[in-house]
């Protein structure tokens, strides 16, 4: 009986190793601001020890939401996000400066129409990604659409803290920007302030 019991552990152990993504990367994302009304949070992107600045998410809302995201230090604007992810109102276009190609190239994001919950689309390079996430949960993943291959997930940190809120972001792929997972982290994070704030 003891064989069997090992047996079956060893079987569990190779299973569960073999279902883990390989991570490329680890993001410690910071919100800057409590949101106001009408107003965007702002965002600090640090590496995995959440000591060192790598990216900057810069925010605006006039008639055009917008977020303007900058490398550290050097401060080159290197992405940018434009449209309206309001309560009913989802319009969203985006730009990443390619660097190997030396060139911006353009995408957008749509919310699911059938979802009740935030589930969005993300066109970008002839490329389709998706988000899933289920309601009351704190982890949110982006996949690719056609292979359903795990790209990211990101979550609250701290569930408790409410003013300063930091997200775990991981990436496990270095096909696509990583700052197209920073995009869809800021619009949930918006989206779940305003549904909070009511």
């Amino acid at each position: 009986m003891k064989l069997f019991y090992l047996i079956l552990l060893l079987i569990i152990t190779i299973e569960y190793i073999q279902s883990k993504e390989t991570l490329h990367r680890t993001y410690i994302v910071q919100r800057d601001n409590v949101i106001q009304k009408n107003q965007l949070s702002a965002y600090t992107v640090y590496d995995s020890s959440g000591k060192n600045i790598l990216y900057r998410l810069k925010s605006t809302s006039t008639d055009i939401d917008t977020i303007i995201v900058t490398d550290h230090p050097a401060k080159n604007m290197v992405a940018n996000l434009e449209g309206e992810w309001a309560e009913h109102t989802f319009n969203v276009t985006l730009s990443i400066y390619d660097k190997k190609l030396g060139k911006w190239i353009d995408g957008n994001i749509r919310k699911d129409p059938s979802s009740a919950f935030d589930k969005y689309f993300i066109f970008w390079n002839m490329k389709h990604l998706k988000t899933n996430g289920k309601i009351f949960s704190s982890r949110v993943q982006i996949r690719n659409t056609h292979q359903k291959e795990l790209l990211a997930e990101f979550r609250r940190r701290y569930w408790h803290s409410f003013r300063n809120r930091q997200f775990q972001l991981k990436t496990y792929s270095s096909e696509y920007p990583d700052i197209i997972y920073f995009f869809i982290l800021a619009i949930n994070d918006h989206r779940i302030q305003i549904a909070e704030s009511k």
